[in-house]
């Protein structure tokens, strides 16, 4: 182990990869490395965390969410160059009625199960005409990343309202549409998050083709990794220390 990684503490295998993105982000914020330094290899922090490269991934992968690091692909992982402005005290993510990690928990958790049973849903019962809907919306959302406005946020919720249509659930539907404005609230947390419409668009897009394929499975699984992505990022942004 070099000295870079010589003093992380190991972490048991059965921990969840939040608590490795949460060592590394007291370490961040201790300036163990700084503003633009290269981060040591995913061999080495394996090795001072004691666990696999996926989990390791993770782990990564929500730091860069909220602005920490940069994941270069093939190029390994940087500390930001400027300090995120999530992490400056004045917390803009808590506003609203989803303010706490607890809340924001129990939502997430909410959506994980029921959502995802109904993209598993829609894979086996959608239209032609639905998964018609659901192309022209993904397609507006590519085009609206980088206009600034509500567009985007408009389309992600527009886009999980169509899915609950194709499942051919009105019962179901109509529960999405019971906690639509919560729904809205948490899709515009998401998107306030550096990597936010960007990863928000890849993993609609990638879901959209399992839809398409009518892969019940990997519907669901697509729809538990988005949901997933920003828990993790709202999780370390509350404990992380400042």
């Amino acid at each position: 182990m070099n000295s870079s990684t010589a003093s992380l503490k190991p972490v048991s295998r059965a921990t969840l990869s939040e608590q490795i993105a949460l060592q590394l982000a007291a370490e961040l914020e201790a300036k163990r490395w700084n503003p633009g330094e290269k981060l040591p290899s995913e061999a080495d922090l394996c090795k001072a965390f004691n666990v696999g490269r996926s989990t390791l991934r993770e782990a990564l992968k929500s730091l860069s969410f909220i602005g920490m690091i940069r994941i270069r692909a093939g190029g390994g992982s940087y500390v930001a160059d400027q300090r995120s402005r999530y992490r400056d005290g004045s917390r803009p993510l808590t506003k609203g009625v989803l303010n706490t990690d607890k809340v924001i928990d129990d939502f997430c958790e909410a959506r994980l199960l029921i959502e995802a049973e109904i993209a598993g849903l829609c894979a086996q019962r959608a239209t032609k005409e639905d998964f018609g809907v659901l192309e022209e919306i993904v397609d507006e959302m590519a085009d609206s990343i980088d206009d600034g406005g509500d567009r985007f946020s408009d389309l992600d919720l527009k886009f999980h309202m169509a899915i609950a249509t194709g499942s051919k659930n009105v019962i179901l539907t109509e529960w999405l549409e019971h906690i639509r404005e919560g729904l809205q609230e948490l899709i515009d947390k998401s998107l306030l998050l550096p990597a936010g419409r960007e990863l928000a668009y890849k993993q609609h897009r990638a879901l959209l083709e399992f839809l398409k394929q009518r892969n019940p499975s990997k519907a669901r699984t697509s729809v538990r990794a988005h949901l997933r992505a920003f828990q993790r990022g709202y999780r370390i942004l509350f404990q992380a220390p400042k």
